[in-house]
């Protein structure tokens, strides 16, 4: 571990916001501006090894936050998707779970908020069934609780609008009215989308209604 006196401090000349120290004459170790201040990072500093460990450290702990922040405006994460995002980019773990504690205190981080953002969205844009939402939170790691009252709100008339869309999207490609293999091949789509047989069921009426069928 180094230790001595900041002899010299140049500015990186393209990243504007990075500063090189030198340390009795010697390169030493880069830092944002941000631990430039903090610290005091200026000619004539003096470092000594438990200092400089902890300099370090902040660096290391402030990259990893700018690194979060960059990651959550792309678009909103769960905690649990941003803490395996700075894992990846080689963080330590204790480094990125207090990065993620931080970002969930101030706010940029919030599963309760994601997860009724994502159903909403989801209804709205590609409907899904109450458990495929479910599943699909939890894939992303939301807490199984969170999901239920996320997926709570979600009404049978939801579903049925949901298991419709899905409908019209595969009717609009037939020639013609659904036949029986057509209808047996929607039905089972829906099924494995995870709709309840009752939703299925009542699908199935309005399908045969289509044609003039009844029952």
């Amino acid at each position: 571990m180094k230790s001595g006196v900041i002899t010299a401090v140049h500015r990186d000349n393209k990243q504007k916001q990075r500063y090189h120290i030198d340390l009795n004459d010697e390169y030493a170790f880069s830092v944002h501006e941000d631990i430039l201040v903090k610290y005091n990072l200026f000619k004539g500093t003096e470092l000594d090894e438990a200092f400089y460990r902890e300099v370090l450290v902040a660096e290391e702990k402030h990259k990893a936050y700018l690194g979060a922040l960059r990651y959550l405006g792309i678009r909103p994460r769960t905690k649990s998707q941003l803490h395996a995002y700075l894992l990846e980019k080689g963080f330590l773990p204790d480094v990125a779970e207090e990065v993620c504690d931080k970002c969930q205190e101030q706010g940029y981080i919030n599963d309760e908020a994601f997860a009724r953002q994502w159903v909403e969205e989801r209804l709205r844009l590609k409907p899904r069934s109450s458990y495929m939402l479910r599943m699909e939170l939890q894939q992303r790691g939301v807490d199984r609780g969170i999901a239920d009252e996320a997926v709570r709100a979600v009404t049978r008339e939801d579903e049925l609008a949901a298991a419709r869309a899905l409908v019209e999207k595969k009717v609009r490609r037939l020639q013609g009215p659904p036949d029986r293999d057509d209808e047996r091949k929607i039905l089972s789509l829906l099924m494995r989308k995870g709709f309840s047989g009752g939703v299925v069921q009542q699908i199935r009426g309005e399908l045969r209604r289509m044609t003039g069928e009844q029952g």
